[in-house]
C-alpha cells in the first residue's frame, strides 16, 4: 500500500484521538453513597452489642478488660459521637482491626478452655 492511499486516510480517521476521545469513559467524581455511611454510624453500636455477647457467653470476662478498654479507646478515637461521615486515618482502622483480631484469637482460647472444662 502506497501511504497516503485512500484506505490509509480512512484508516487515520478512524483511529484518530479526536474520534475515539468519544468513547472514552467521563471522569466522573466518586459520591459518598450512604452505603458507606451507614457502617460508620452502627460502629460504636455493633461495638457495644459485641461486648455484651462476649459478657454473656463468657463468665470470667474481667480477664480482657484491659483489652476492652484499650479497643473501646480507639474506636471513640477514630469513630468520635456525633460524626456522621469521618474518613478514618488508615493506621488508625489497621490497629482496630489488629486489635479485633487479637481479641478473637483470645476468645477462641477461652472458648476451648471453657469445652475442655465443660
Amino acid at each position: 500500500m502506497i501511504a497516503g492511499s485512500p484506505m490509509t486516510s480512512r484508516i487515520e480517521e478512524l483511529l484518530s484521538p479526536d474520534r475515539l476521545r468519544h468513547n472514552w469513559p467521563m471522569k466522573i467524581a466518586p459520591t459518598l453513597e450512604s452505603a458507606q455511611i451507614a457502617p460508620h454510624l452502627n460502629i460504636r453500636a455493633t461495638y457495644d452489642e459485641l461486648q455484651g455477647l462476649i459478657a454473656k457467653r463468657f463468665p470470667d470476662i474481667s480477664r480482657l478488660s484491659v483489652r476492652f478498654e484499650t479497643l473501646t479507646a480507639a474506636i471513640d478515637h477514630a469513630y468520635p459521637a456525633g460524626v456522621t461521615v469521618d474518613l478514618i486515618d488508615g493506621k488508625q482502622k489497621d490497629a482496630i482491626v489488629a486489635m479485633l483480631e487479637q481479641l478473637e484469637t483470645l476468645l477462641w482460647a477461652l472458648e476451648l478452655s471453657l469445652e475442655r472444662d465443660g
